[in-house]
């Protein structure tokens, strides 16, 4: 049976993100009121360090909450580092602030798009894509956005075998998430 939320927090570094991440998440059944956004303020520093910063702050007040139906999913492009790079920056801030690793129990999910959000949602608009080159934003998010993440609502778990790699990485975490 999936997991029932009173609040999911999305943890982000961009309107592309947060667009995607929302509308996997209504696809998947969760009502507008239980998702809250934190997102990386504009011009004021790099994004991908608002998210390192954040996350530890989030993973405690999440623990905080212990026993209760509320989740985290953390959203970082990989950029030019690997998703183990990142995985590893994001236990190092959680060690650097006192608190203990992720633990597989925990409502935790962690997407690290490689090379960033517009690959999953280029691949997942039917374009071939590889995870070395970087591909356009989009300016109209929520226009494109709506039909990947509605794509990857349907195809996760089941139909990502033509999919990048962190694509499905973040497959497996969200399907872990929800559970």
């Amino acid at each position: 049976m999936p997991r029932r939320f009173s609040l999911v927090v999305i943890l982000c570094e961009d309107r592309q993100q947060e667009c995607f991440v929302y509308r996997y998440l209504r696809h998947k059944g969760l009502s507008r009121h239980s998702i809250r956004v934190r997102k990386a303020p504009s011009g004021k520093g790099a994004a991908e360090q608002y998210v390192r910063r954040e996350y530890p702050s989030e993973v405690m007040t999440l623990r905080a909450r212990s026993g209760s139906s509320a989740g985290l999913v953390a959203v970082i492009d990989a950029d030019g580092l690997s998703v183990e790079d990142r995985l590893n920056q994001l236990a190092a801030s959680l060690n650097d602030a006192s608190q203990p690793p992720r633990q597989p129990q925990e409502p935790i999910a962690l997407l690290i798009p490689k090379r960033n959000i517009e690959t999953w949602i280029h691949h997942l608009l039917g374009q071939s894509v590889n995870e070395d080159d970087q591909y356009p934003k989009f300016f109209d998010e929520q226009r494109k956005c709506e039909p990947a993440a509605r794509a990857f609502a349907e195809r996760c778990p089941n139909n990502l075998d033509d999919a990048p790699p962190s694509l499905q990485a973040g497959c497996v975490e969200l399907v872990h998430l929800l559970r």
